[in-house]
């Protein structure tokens, strides 16, 4: 079975890139949901009603955008932080090698084989959801839409990705690979 290794660099850069991943998540939802321009709109429409303080639908939407700016902005600035360690995580690839088996290559496990791939898809969904990102933001803004819709797309990875990660390691701690969760943590102990 081959090491794995959790040097200081490889568990810094696994959890900024876990913290900042779920930042963005964060982001994310209070747009979709309580910070939805919409929704914003609805409360400062209703309450300035109670007031008597007359104000189109349209209006309170645009204010509620207005209201969550701020929020988002720090979306776009966790993105480029996630760039940042998205480039790091590929240059400390190249210079330690891969943390999971290649998938291809023959003799390795089914469940080595799964994993490799859900990470693979992983780094390939968030790639690309990076580089729009960073078009809709930087690039020309005839692409803005297209890349503003594959971005989105490309972000419906996160969840399960999550979901599989945390269990995976959770089932690899119980069993073949005990310690994993500590070693993630606090690194490799000296034998």
């Amino acid at each position: 079975m081959r090491e794995i290794r959790f040097n200081l660099a490889s568990r810094l850069l696994h959890w900024a890139i876990a913290f900042t991943f779920l930042y963005i998540l964060l982001t994310v939802f209070l747009r979709m949901g309580w910070m939805n321009k919409g929704n914003m709109g609805n409360i400062i429409h209703e309450n300035l009603a109670e007031q008597n303080i007359p104000l189109s639908s349209d209006d309170a939407a645009s204010i509620g955008k207005k209201v969550r700016k701020p929020m988002w902005e720090t979306h776009i600035i966790a993105g480029y932080i996630m760039t940042g360690l998205f480039l790091i995580r590929i240059i400390l690839t190249w210079i330690q090698g891969m943390g999971f088996a290649n998938p291809l290559k023959a003799g390795v496990s089914q469940y080595e084989k799964f994993k490799s791939w859900v990470y693979i898809v992983f780094y390939l969904f968030l790639g690309t959801s990076l580089f729009t990102g960073l078009m809709k933001v930087l690039g020309p803004e005839s692409t803005e839409h297209i890349m503003e819709e594959i971005h989105v797309l490309s972000l419906y990875f996160a969840v399960p990705f999550i979901v599989l990660h945390t269990f995976g390691v959770l089932i690899a701690d119980a069993g073949s690979d005990r310690g994993i969760i500590s070693k993630i943590i606090s690194g490799d102990k000296p034998l």
